[in-house]
């Protein structure tokens, strides 16, 4: 899915940030400038967790929730901002992190709500590590990114449909549920947990299978997951698999 292969690029980009900032740490020429062995290990070890919650990032979002996963990589940032390096390391932390959070949970939390809480604990780490200054600076900071994850985020959550067509992949049904999720997705889903592929669902409904996939594309958005087990087994703690009385 797209957003494991998000997942595995910000891991891999903060790895290589954990081992570059840890380098310039180790070897800042300006004796007045340099750190503590201990706050370099300390930032060396965040950042490798916060790389690894990224590489995991499918697996804990599926298993432990959305929510779990979003406070434990907020909490990682924001060590690695209190202890020092909030600039730039950590506006670039949360500016990937705000992104990320955007696309993986926006349906589920709502866009406005995840860059809002963002740029507050910003501004909070900045103001306590530096000054009121710094705090509005970082605040504006994220809130541009806020703008651009948005857009990010719309891009990434719609349907890739035929190029041209004027016809939309995923028909405009009205929702059913406080899920979010449409009429159509809940007979794909009530066929997705009966056992049925993509083939025989599209068989089943009428629709091409391209739409079907469109459909569980969606359905994994909205549900906060990224497989069909783990969607199934959301919608059964959610009752949405109850049969109609």
């Amino acid at each position: 899915m797209r957003t494991a292969k998000l997942d595995r690029a910000l891991a891999a980009g903060v790895a290589a940030v954990a081992v570059f900032n840890t380098l310039a740490a180790l070897t800042m020429p300006v004796g007045d400038r340099r750190v503590s062995g201990v706050i370099v290990a300390t930032w060396f070890v965040a950042l490798l967790a916060h790389s690894a919650v990224y590489w995991f990032g499918s697996v804990i979002r599926e298993r432990m929730g959305i929510a779990v996963y979003l406070l434990s990589q907020a909490g990682l940032v924001m060590v690695v901002g209190l202890t020092g390096a909030l600039f730039p390391v950590g506006v670039g932390l949360y500016v990937a992190f705000t992104a990320e959070a955007v696309v993986v949970a926006g349906q589920t939390f709502g866009s406005i709500v995840i860059t809002l809480t963002a740029i507050v604990l910003f501004a909070v780490n900045a103001m306590v590590v530096q000054d009121l200054y710094r705090g509005a600076t970082a605040g504006l900071l994220l809130a541009i990114t806020g703008v651009v994850a948005h857009a990010v985020g719309a891009l990434v959550r719609r349907p890739a449909g035929v190029a041209g067509s004027s016809t939309p992949l995923i028909e405009p049904v009205d929702a059913t549920d406080d899920s979010g999720l449409t009429s159509r997705e809940m007979e794909v889903l009530r066929s997705l947990a009966g056992g049925a592929r993509n083939n025989q669902i599209a068989t089943q409904l009428g629709i091409a299978e391209r739409t079907v996939k469109a459909h569980l594309a969606s359905i994994y958005q909205k549900l906060g997951v990224e497989s069909r087990g783990a969607a199934v087994a959301a919608a059964q703690r959610r009752g949405l698999l109850r049969p109609h009385t």
